[in-house]
């Protein structure tokens, strides 16, 4: 529906609100009524005037018409008109003789007004008279009166018709105070007839206003019932049937809401599971193909080591029977280390008996230096008691007490030496002796490895039909590895589509529930 535009002399009042326009309305109206009360009032007025006028003009014209025929210029005379003027006066009629000019001031109606005062015309009413004009009516400038003027140019005679307006204007008023006292009677009911009206209104914009603040503020439950036949009923009864309709859409809203979130929390659900079975299908079918290429790699490597393998027994059996040979020359070899050894350790034991007395002969040397220095420490004694003569004799004693101290501590430091020295040729003795042992335990063992030896050339001639037939069976089982693996990527291309879509379709369920959960709770704000 287009907007609703106003003229610009529009706009004034409908800013206005409904109490300010009741009493525009009302001032309005009442001007109205008073100047139209007036206007007739003046009306009124002016018709008493112009009828007052009327029978001015009717009543001097028919006392000229009888002037006329009861008298004639020879019967003229200065008795018969007085008399006549003088019935004519109480009627408001006035005969004035204007043919001689000093007459018009000894006249009747020269008493009543002043024949020398301006009229409306700008005339006075003797010029009127004295000239040569026709009959006319006239109006005193103060509007107190009217009259007619009738004059008989061959009697020399006016007649005069004068009408004082005190008694129009007192009908006038009369009637003006009638029409105030109306007036004021009316507008007095018509103020009240509005102020109830207008009471009546304002309680019935005022219970739509709240019922639509109500609305706007998202409560639906007051019913709007207002049991009237005028166009605020209407309204209210449209009201009610859009707050009835609103209710059923709102209440509508809501369920289908609620089962909106209830179906999107579900779907999101499956499609967490969904994504989750995916995902953990993606990465089982990740890890089948990885290990179905590490296996198809291992199966080539097995078939590759088959083929070596056989090579290799081929290898190994040349060898074998080559090391048969060496296990003969091993224990030749060994024999002979063995008494080798044996001599070695009587030499070691003879190495260790010159050691121990290589050591008592170290000892009777470190009793010597430990004399030597007592010696040189006594001639250091006596060498310092003779003085100056003694000098020489106390350095040489200084220097051979140093050379004993050095020969005391060579002593010790070979001493520790020897220690070891003979520490050492008793662990050869023993490894010596350990060796003997051991060369007769590996006389032994290269006596067993000999047979060993002729049992495994036999082996490896079995291993080396048995590798041909692995390299074979590996070579078909890499075939449909390598076909496997194929279809495993085909399969993981899939899922990882299927993956993309079910993460797009939860992230969409996603989505639809919190667009579900905000509906309903907008929709939730409607108090219905």
């Amino acid at each position: 529906m287009a907007t609703l535009m106003f003229k610009p002399w529009e706009k004034w009042l409908t800013n206005l609100k409904l109490r300010p326009k009741l009493i525009l309305l009302m001032v309005f109206s009442t001007l109205l009524l008073l100047g139209k009360q007036l206007w007739d009032a003046e009306l009124f007025y002016q018709a008493v005037i112009a009828n007052q006028q009327d029978k001015v003009q009717q009543l001097a014209v028919s006392n000229a018409q009888m002037l006329t025929a009861l008298i004639t210029a020879e019967a003229k005379s200065a008795v018969v008109v007085p008399a006549l003027s003088l019935t004519m006066t109480n009627n408001g009629v006035y005969v004035i003789d204007y043919s001689d000019g000093g007459m018009l001031d000894k006249s009747d109606l020269n008493q009543v007004i002043n024949l020398k005062q301006l009229l409306k015309s700008g005339q006075t009413l003797s010029a009127i008279i004295n000239n040569n004009q026709n009959n006319q009516d006239f109006t005193l400038q103060d509007n107190s009166g009217n009259g007619y003027i009738v004059k008989l140019p061959t009697l020399k005679l006016a007649v005069i018709s004068y009408q004082s307006n005190a008694q129009a204007f007192a009908y006038y008023q009369q009637y003006l105070f009638q029409i105030v006292w109306q007036t004021t009677l009316m507008v007095a009911i018509f103020i009240l007839v509005l102020f109830l009206a207008s009471r009546i209104m304002l309680r019935q914009i005022s219970y739509i206003q709240q019922r639509i603040q109500a609305l706007t503020c998202y409560d639906l439950s007051p019913p709007i019932v207002m049991e009237c036949r005028d166009e605020f009923g209407d309204l209210s009864r449209e009201l009610e049937q859009s707050r009835i309709q609103l209710t059923t859409v709102f209440i509508a809203q809501r369920q289908a809401a609620k089962a909106l979130s209830q179906s999107a929390e579900m779907m999101s659900l499956m499609m967490e599971q969904t994504k989750e079975s995916a995902q953990e299908e993606f990465a089982e079918i990740d890890q089948l193909a990885s290990a179905m290429a590490e296996m198809t790699s291992t199966v080539q490597t097995v078939a590759g080591h088959a083929r070596d393998a056989s090579n290799a027994t081929l290898d190994t059996s040349e060898q074998a029977a080559t090391g048969q040979q060496f296990v003969s020359r091993t224990m030749v070899t060994i024999n002979q280390l063995s008494n080798d050894i044996t001599q070695s350790a009587g030499a070691v034991n003879q190495v260790e008996t010159r050691v121990d007395k290589i050591s008592s002969v170290i000892v009777t040397i470190q009793s010597i230096s430990e004399q030597t220095n007592l010696l040189a420490l006594n001639a250091a004694i006596e060498a310092a008691r003779a003085g100056d003569a003694g000098r020489g004799f106390a350095v040489v004693a200084d220097e051979v007490r140093n050379l004993a101290q050095r020969t005391q501590t060579a002593t010790v430091e070979i001493q520790d030496m020897i220690a070891q020295l003979q520490q050492s040729a008793q662990q050869a003795v023993h490894l010596m002796e350990r060796s003997v042992v051991e060369a007769a335990e590996g006389v032994e063992l290269v006596t067993s490895a000999g047979g060993e030896l002729n049992k495994i050339v036999e082996q490896i001639q079995q291993i080396n039909d048995m590798n041909f037939q692995i390299a074979a069976a590996a070579e078909q089982q890499s075939t449909v590895a390598d076909e496997m693996n194929l279809n495993l990527t085909n399969v993981r291309e899939l899922v990882d589509g299927s993956v993309g879509v079910v993460t797009e379709l939860a992230q969409t369920a996603v989505d639809m529930h919190q667009q579900a959960n905000d509906l309903e709770t907008k929709i939730a704000t409607f108090n219905v």
